[in-house]
């Protein structure tokens, strides 16, 4: 059902005490910032934080200890594989919430990344908790949903949606402890995006001189992008797209932008 421009602009209206409110091309923009956001505590990282400074050992050693002290309290478990380590197969095991599984990729983010263990903790501990607030929005609006994706280093949080912004998203939205933009209007859903490309991609691996193909969609933009071999190049790339005769899409808000590799780009063909 169609909302009227006044239901909408009443809607706007209602959620600008939330947070600020911007609108463009049909679009409208929602961002709640950071410092109005929750804020994450977890006093017993912080305790660990300064064991680690006055006794001058590492911050991941320190976790690690600790997490071990937990196992031992824990149900043992069996194992019959090498490298066995308690502390991180045994689920029970969380400091602050976080699972010291996940402690354990920090560390490898740290490294990875260049950054030292606190900064990791501090910019990826939040995840696993933000990930159930990503799963609610997902569920509760699985026909709406167009894109979720973090941003700024994983310091901000993109949603978007097919239609206006629903109120129950920004009341969700509002228990993640980072700045999080909620854009309503895109036209198309990510279920519409998927069965786009789906069906794009069918169609082309069904065409005799397609050899092979990768395809991926972009859910900011809407667009399906699919790159293909063909089985002989032709000489005018243009006639040849056109001569694949693509079906038409359902949704027009969903464009397919076609791009052809003298290479090998997928599986080929048998």
């Amino acid at each position: 059902m169609k909302r009227s421009g006044v239901v909408v602009l009443a809607l706007l209206v209602s959620l600008c005490a939330c947070g600020q409110v911007t609108a463009a091309a049909g679009t409208e923009t929602i961002v709640l910032e950071r410092a109005d956001q929750p804020t994450v505590h977890r006093p017993t990282l912080e305790k660990l934080k300064r064991e680690a400074e006055s006794s001058g050992r590492p911050l991941e050693e320190v976790v690690e200890r600790y997490a071990a002290r937990l196992a031992a309290t824990a149900s043992p478990r069996p194992t019959d594989f090498d490298g066995y380590d308690p502390a991180a197969t045994e689920p029970g095991v969380t400091i602050d919430g976080i699972p010291y599984a996940e402690l354990v990729d920090l560390g490898t983010i740290a490294r990875s990344e260049g950054i030292s263990y606190e900064e990791a903790i501090d910019r990826f501990g939040a995840q696993s908790s933000n990930g159930k607030v990503i799963d609610r929005l997902r569920a509760e609006f699985a026909d709406e949903i167009s894109g979720v994706r973090y941003v700024d280093d994983q310091r901000g949080l993109r949603v978007g949606f097919k239609g206006p912004i629903p109120p129950r998203a920004v009341e969700l939205a509002r228990a993640l402890p980072l700045e999080v933009t909620l854009i309503g209007g895109k036209g198309f859903s990510d279920a519409e995006l998927q069965q786009a490309q789906d069906t794009v991609t069918s169609w082309l691996a069904a065409r005799p001189e397609v050899a092979t193909m990768t395809a991926h969609s972009d859910d900011e933009t809407g667009r399906v992008k699919v790159t293909l071999q063909p089985e002989v190049m032709p000489g005018d790339e243009e006639a040849f797209k056109r001569s694949l005769g693509l079906p038409r899409l359902d949704n027009p808000r969903i464009t397919v932008e076609i791009a052809l590799s003298a290479a090998p780009v997928g599986v080929v063909r048998e």
